[in-house]
């Protein structure tokens, strides 16, 4: 099924501030009542900052959630070998038993969201995109690919 998105290029390569990473995180959680938690890491997997919706019970531990997000890292890495031929990934969904995950590579950072299994997969991280476009990436190089 066609998105209508053109691959979106990497993001300027350009360190953000921790506020500006703690208020993307904070509006991603806004933009549907579906997603459970925004966090920024770094290509480590450290977790630069987080934001879970109040009232939502984590998954996973305190040291599975660093492993999952170190794995994350180490997968968008591995994923960038292939940008010469397949072109870079703008986002990626892993649907689970409990959750869905969605990861963003950023230049410096990945955005991770995790919802609960009932959000729109044709529009959400269609409108995540849309929305880190806007607040991270040089706009009007990328209003006409959206």
């Amino acid at each position: 099924m066609e998105s209508g998105l053109e691959s979106i290029p990497n993001f300027e390569r350009e360190i953000h501030s921790q506020e500006i990473l703690e208020s993307i995180c904070e509006m991603i959680l806004d933009l549907d009542p579906d997603i459970r938690f925004a966090g920024m890491i770094n290509n480590k997997g450290k977790l630069l900052t987080g934001h879970a919706k109040k009232g939502i019970r984590s998954f996973t531990t305190p040291k599975d959630q660093e492993m999952l997000l170190m794995e994350t890292a180490l997968e968008v890495r591995m994923r960038k070998e292939h940008d010469s031929h397949l072109g870079p990934v703008n986002f990626t969904i892993s649907y689970g038993d409990k959750i869905i995950s969605m990861n963003f590579p950023l230049t410096d950072e990945i955005l991770c969201v995790s919802a609960e299994k009932k959000i729109n997969l044709m529009t959400v991280p269609f409108l995540i995109l849309k929305f880190l476009v806007a607040n991270l990436g040089k706009k009007e190089a990328y209003d006409k690919r959206l």
